[in-house]
């Protein structure tokens, strides 16, 4: 099993039991729009805000998501 970069903020199987819960990607079928940010990412910012209380806007740039 790879070490995921977001280890110290998730833990443990914690993402193995969040992953199936998430949708599929949406695909446009014209192309265009905005690029997906993995969702591993996404899940280990909003553990980030809940555990710290900041707030979405003062997340730290490492989760590259704005």
């Amino acid at each position: 099993m790879a070490m995921s970069p977001w280890g110290w903020i998730v833990p443990d199987g914690l993402w193995e039991i969040a992953r199936p819960l998430l949708p599929p990607p949406h695909i446009r079928p014209q192309g265009g729009g905005t690029a997906n940010i993995d969702d591993e990412a996404v899940f280990a910012a909003i553990l980030y805000v809940v555990v710290s209380g900041c707030a979405w806007r003062s997340l730290p740039p490492c989760f590259g998501i704005s």
